[in-house]
C-alpha cells in the first residue's frame, strides 16, 4: 500500500512538475517577462503578433510626437475579451494607444487601447483594451493578465 501511495505521488509531483514547465519559457523560467514599472513609448512602438489565445491577432503600435502613446492598427483581434472561452469572432481595426496607469494597477503601466475603427461599437465593446507589459533584454510582450496565478493565455510579442 505504500508503495502504490509513493508511485501516486510520484507520478502527482511529475505532472503537476510539467504542467509548470509547460508555462514557463526562457532562462528566467516565466511565461513572459516581468512586468515593468518604467517604460517608454519608443520602447513599445512595432508589430506584436499573438500567440496562444491570441494566435492569429497583431498589433502595430506607431508613436506620436509629443504624447506618451500613438496610434494603432490590429488585425484578427477578439470582439470578445474572453477568447479563452471560444469567442472566435474578430475585426480589423485602428485607434490610438497610451501608456496609463490604472487603479488596479499599482505602480505599473498598462497600454490602453482606444477604438476608433470599426465604427461598429457593438464590435469593439467586450474586446481586450488593456494590456500589462513585460519588457526584458529581448523582447516585449503585451498580455492579458487575467488571473496573476497562471501565464497569461492572451499575449502578444514584438516581431
Amino acid at each position: 500500500m505504500k508503495k502504490k501511495l509513493l508511485c501516486a505521488g510520484v507520478a502527482l509531483a511529475t505532472l503537476a512538475g510539467g504542467l509548470i514547465v509547460a508555462c514557463s519559457s526562457g532562462t528566467s523560467g516565466r511565461c513572459v517577462p516581468k512586468r515593468t514599472a518604467q517604460v517608454s513609448s519608443a520602447e513599445l512602438e512595432g508589430t506584436y503578433r499573438g500567440s496562444h489565445d491570441a494566435d492569429g491577432a497583431r498589433i502595430t503600435l506607431k508613436t506620436s510626437p509629443g504624447e506618451f502613446g500613438g496610434t494603432m492598427t490590429v488585425r484578427r483581434w477578439p470582439t470578445d475579451d474572453f477568447p479563452r472561452y471560444g469567442g472566435d469572432k474578430t475585426f480589423d481595426g485602428s485607434g490610438r494607444w497610451q501608456v496609463s496607469r490604472t487603479a488596479g494597477s499599482g505602480k505599473y503601466p498598462m497600454l490602453k487601447l482606444s477604438f476608433e475603427t470599426p465604427e461598429d461599437p457593438l464590435a469593439t465593446a467586450g474586446t481586450v483594451a488593456l494590456l500589462s507589459i513585460g519588457v526584458d533584454a529581448k523582447h516585449s510582450v503585451l498580455y492579458d493578465d487575467a488571473d496573476p496565478d497562471t501565464c497569461p493565455a492572451f499575449r502578444l510579442e514584438r516581431e
